[in-house]
């Protein structure tokens, strides 16, 4: 009993010492704990089983894959635009009626020549799709994308609203151009 009083007596007029250790030791311990339980398990989703592109137009597609909407504010449907100039990037919107919560398509379009001349772009999206079985139609769109008249690196971003706030993967985007 002597020896504790001795021990605490001795620890409390060294308080900043005997702090920084206990301190020093907890920290030592959480990180020990946690080194000591943490696993990292990679999962792999395959929920876009791929895109179809059918381009005999000159555009380049980069399909930018799948969104939420997330706030439909302002948002208008249009199935037209006009590829603008340089750094000039415009969006259209279409498909299903724009909700929060639904699942979107995200595809850019570039314009690699310098007609001003229309190009038709229909786009398909299935659910559950896989060959040979077609799969659900999500959406379908069609646009009418003109040329810059110029060279140009704008682009044309299409977001189409799917119209469901759960998919069946896997899905399969088909977009043709001419």
């Amino acid at each position: 009993m002597t020896s504790i009083r001795v021990l605490l007596s001795r620890v409390t007029t060294k308080k900043v010492p005997a702090l920084a250790l206990v301190v020093v030791g907890l920290v030592g311990m959480v990180g020990g704990v946690l080194a000591a339980t943490m696993t990292i398990t990679q999962t792999n989703y395959t929920g876009q089983a791929g895109v179809i592109r059918h381009n005999s137009g000159t555009m380049t597609i980069n399909d930018q894959g799948l969104l939420i909407v997330s706030d439909a504010t302002g948002i208008s449907a249009n199935t037209t635009a006009t590829f603008g100039a340089n750094g000039s990037n415009k969006n259209l919107f279409n498909g299903a009626t724009f909700t929060a919560g639904h699942w979107m398509e995200q595809i850019v379009f570039t314009d690699t020549a310098t007609d001003a001349s229309s190009h038709t772009v229909t786009i398909s999206i299935l659910s559950g799709a896989g060959v040979p079985s077609p799969g659900t139609t999500l959406a379908s769109v069609t646009l009418t994308l003109t040329g810059p008249g110029s060279t140009s690196t704008g682009t044309i971003t299409n977001y189409i609203d799917l119209g469901v706030t759960s998919i069946t993967a896997p899905i399969t985007v088909y977009i043709s151009s001419t």
